[in-house]
């Protein structure tokens, strides 16, 4: 702990908790556990004896953490003697007695059950290695899988990711799956849901071996398992206290399983079986809707094998395998398409307007192809000229910009099987100057008489080969939003020969995740004079859709959802409208706030900025939370907040009592008062962030009336 308070570089700080992390790995492994515990069965013995004191139903009440604090100490007396040469033998001991004190309910007694799981706190945590706040944990072991889950505050949401194992990597990935959990959920989600009300979360599923190929029944034994410690059950003793909501999404590996998840909950008598998770079949998809130039709405919808669908406003245009009917009805006319899109675009606009630069001026690099949802949705609708598009299939260069019509086209068969990535772009379509390198070609000599002897190699190193200079000075590119990429593309390694090759960078709006690590956004924002916006500024439109018009809308709809939804063409359609409208707002609110900020003071970097305002917006969340019981007592206050939150539509059609009814009922209260703590921090900082300090000065006058002030209609931002 010393060790990490005296690195001031937050670079070094991450590095040290890697290390320790690692350390941990290579020193604490498997087989020196288990012969740890074989070799000390009554230690074994003294702990199940505790553990079923504890949690066996049939137990006389409940454990005291008095009682818990006296074995503690019990317990360790007899490591100090037993493992008086030995610390790690005391670490792993210690370390079991710790999983039964954190341990807060578990299905262990439960007679029938698919899966073992045990729903822990936060202390089981190392705090040097997740130094981040972890409200809770679940832990799950099965026939087919084990997987942990870590969220961020107890209103929070994210997917569920199913890693893809072998027996060669499995160890590997089982011991980096927590790690990779939290770095997934608690730390980055937690930053982009700032305008939503539930917080972040992430699930990581790690089949066994045998079972690589059986996702569905690893994904049970996951969720199973942390159903059985949501609902009600005489055979769980809960040291929690409290019911438990807990909320999952699609991830990698997931995303064809969510129904199959949302309808087990139901048979189950799970009261919130449609909220349980996003990206279901019957909700609103966050990749398929968007707006064209002249306002009205569009979808693609996809029919397997008889292709691609397109509606406007609500009417089936045409279904069609040739790309060629759907370009000719809205082929370069889209403004935004998809959710998480039209919040990158949503920044980037923002941060181009702010520097009075117009979009068609600015030529576009793209990591992530045709065939993702990104690279797909931003194909059809940037304005500017597309130069270089690097996705699975090949590197794709045109220094007088690639042909937006073939593009186009492509983007829109990702809704058709098989999806098609850079591969389909036509050949004869390639300027004078222009190439296209297959990831598996070899031997090919591009226009200037360059060869390229592996297609893998040449794609791999693209990006930042100084070599390849001679072809990017040649396209004046501007402007780069990645779209796909693997995790730290950019790095502290790499960054200054990506800076050094793409010298006429202007603007970098992040799309894609994590494709840069902080190292490289710190050299980018030192070093040259590139704007870049972080992806948990750029990039939430997908969490916002999902909370919003899928979770919330179910809350409130109840088991009229299908019905009054799904089933109502102009009610989707007008909530569909509503949803870019607020995801647009609120990427470009942010986006204003940053570069308003980062004027006045230009030595911070932007995506410092973007993790310092967001902290900034958390802490302002606790205040809230402090007054909470003022604000329920203002119900003009507590409605202009539910009326900010939820869509107009829904808002004209359930009206004010009946909203208030559904919300103010004691099993909604949490995710209500989420609501109310998320929506005014949030709207008060894209309003008043730039003289933040004096405004949350000027709250402790009267925080109420503060709060009402906000929604005055004066104000010019919503």
């Amino acid at each position: 702990r010393e060790i990490m308070e005296s690195l001031a570089s937050v670079d070094h700080q991450e590095a040290f908790s890697a290390r320790i992390h690692e350390s941990n790995k290579f020193t604490y492994v498997s087989n020196m556990i288990l012969d740890t515990a074989m070799d000390h069965p009554d230690l074994i013995r003294f702990l199940f004896q505790l553990f079923d004191a504890r949690f066996n139903p049939a137990s006389p009440g409940d454990m005291t953490e008095e009682r818990l604090a006296q074995k503690a100490s019990e317990f360790d007396q007899l490591l100090s003697v037993r493992f008086m040469d030995d610390p790690l033998g005391y670490d792993v001991f210690k370390f079991m007695f710790k999983l039964i004190s954190c341990c807060l309910k578990t299905n262990f007694y439960k007679p029938e059950k698919r899966s073992f799981s045990f729903r822990l706190n936060n202390q089981i945590l190392d705090p040097l290695v997740f130094k981040q706040f972890v409200f809770g944990l679940f832990f799950v072991n099965g026939h087919y899988s084990t997987g942990t889950h870590l969220r961020a505050d107890d209103i929070a949401r994210g997917g569920l990711r199913l890693i893809r194992v072998t027996p060669a990597n499995h160890g590997m990935e089982l011991d980096n799956a927590v790690l990779l959990n939290y770095a997934l959920g608690p730390k980055a989600q937690r930053l982009k849901h700032k305008d939503i009300c539930e917080s972040g979360s992430k699930g990581v599923v790690v089949p066994h071996p045998t079972y690589a190929h059986y996702s569905m029944d690893a994904l049970f034994d996951y969720t199973e398992g942390i159903m059985d410690l949501m609902l009600a059950d005489s055979q769980i003793k809960d040291y929690y206290g409290r019911p438990e909501m807990v909320f999952f999404g699609p991830d990698e590996g997931t995303a064809p399983l969510m129904d199959a998840v949302a309808f087990r909950a139901r048979e189950r008598g799970y009261a919130y079986w449609r909220t349980i998770t996003t990206g279901k079949s019957f909700g609103i998809p966050h990749d398929t809707y968007g707006m064209l130039r002249n306002q009205d709405l569009f979808g693609l919808v996809p029919h397997e094998k008889s292709g691609t669908e397109l509606l406007i406003n609500g009417d089936s245009v045409v279904t069609a395998t040739d790309m060629d009917l759907i370009y000719e009805h809205i082929g370069g006319q889209v403004e935004t398409s998809g959710m998480t899109t039209t919040s990158v675009m949503g920044a980037f606009r923002t941060l181009i307007a702010y520097n009075d630069t117009k979009e068609e001026s600015l030529n576009l690099m793209m990591t992530g192809g045709p065939d993702g949802d990104l690279g797909s949705n931003e194909i059809q609708c940037y304005k500017g000229k597309i130069c270089l598009l690097v996705d699975g299939g090949s590197i794709l260069f045109d220094p007088d910009g690639l042909d937006k019509e073939s593009l186009m086209k492509i983007a829109f068969m990702r809704h058709t099987h098989p999806r098609a990535n850079s591969m389909a772009y036509p050949e004869e379509k390639l300027g004078p100057s222009g190439f296209r390198v297959p990831l598996k070609g070899k031997n090919i000599t591009l226009p200037d008489g360059t060869f390229v002897a592996d297609g893998a190699m040449f794609h791999r190193n693209f990006i930042t080969d100084p070599a390849n200079r001679k072809f990017i000075e040649q396209a004046d590119i501007q402007a780069f939003i990645p779209c796909g990429g693997f995790k730290d593309t950019i790095n502290q390694r790499n960054v200054k020969a990506f800076t050094s090759l793409f010298k006429e960078l202007r603007f970098i709006v992040e799309g894609a995740n994590v494709f840069f690590d902080d190292s490289a956004r710190r050299y980018i924002a030192k070093k040259t004079g590139i704007l870049q916006i972080k992806d948990s500024s750029a990039n939430k439109g997908g969490v916002f859709s999902s909370a919003v018009a899928e979770v919330l809308t179910a809350f409130l709809f109840e088991d009229d959802y299908e019905k009054r939804l799904l089933e109502d063409v102009a009610t989707r359609w007008a909530l569909i409208r509503d949803m870019l409208t607020l995801v647009r707002t609120h990427a470009s609110n942010e986006t204003a706030m940053l570069l308003e900020i980062h004027e006045k003071n230009p030595d911070t970097p932007l995506f410092v900025l973007s993790e310092q305002t967001s902290e900034q917006i958390f802490a302002f969340q606790n205040q809230v939370a402090d007054a909470m019981d003022a604000i329920l007592a203002d119900e003009d206050l507590l409605w202009e907040v539910m009326a900010a939150y939820i869509p107009g539509v829904l808002v004209k059609i359930l009206g004010r009592e009946a909203i208030l009814g559904i919300m103010n009922a004691d099993k909604l209260r949490a995710y209500r008062n989420a609501i109310i703590t998320k929506k005014l921090a949030s709207t008060a900082f894209y309003r008043h962030g730039s003289e933040w300090d004096a405004y949350v000065a000027s709250t402790r006058k009267g925080f109420v009336p503060a709060m009402k002030a906000l929604f005055e209609p004066a104000d010019e931002k919503v």
